[in-house]
């Protein structure tokens, strides 16, 4: 008889994402750079006004200027994302998010005449009070990302990898 749970290696291995939620969030004029820095980088500030969070796992919004994305911007054009800032779910919970990842500029398609990054994918991780949503800080996430103008803002498109 065989075990109904059974699996081979290659299922174990093989992840499956399922769609968690999509932020909109929404960045202030103030965005720049400066440098170079040693190493021909230079250090990218882009701060956050807000944003609206939906989707089938969560729910919420961006705490307005609860942070920004402090990127490195290197010397070949690639942006080191590193951003950091403030999510609240519906319920009133307060939670920390810090994405990490690239983006490489210029040959992505047109969205909404918008024209995007190459690449624009990230590792989300949160810091997360125990109860309802801590789930959400055992797990890994996968983000890819739409670049938006008129009005300024991005939209991130987050995966529960399994």
């Amino acid at each position: 008889m065989t075990d109904p749970n059974a699996m081979t290696i290659d299922q174990v291995l093989t992840p499956q994402l399922d769609h968690a939620f999509d932020i909109r969030i929404e960045f202030t004029p103030d965005r720049g750079t400066y440098g170079p820095l040693p190493g021909g980088h230079k250090q990218g500030y882009t701060p956050t006004s807000g944003g609206r969070i939906s989707g089938p796992l969560f729910s919420g919004q961006v705490v307005p200027f609860s942070g920004a994305d402090f990127a490195t911007v290197r010397a070949d054009g690639v942006v080191e994302v590193n951003s950091h800032y403030m999510i609240e779910a519906d319920d009133g919970t307060r939670i920390y998010i810090n994405n990490r990842g690239f983006l490489v500029p210029g040959g992505g398609p047109v969205v909404n005449g918008t024209p995007q990054p190459r690449y624009f994918r990230f590792t989300p991780t949160f810091r997360v009070p125990e109860g309802p949503h801590g789930w959400m800080g055992s797990a890994v996430f996968l983000g890819l990302g739409v670049r938006q103008q008129n009005p300024d803002h991005s939209i991130f498109r987050y995966y529960l990898v399994r």
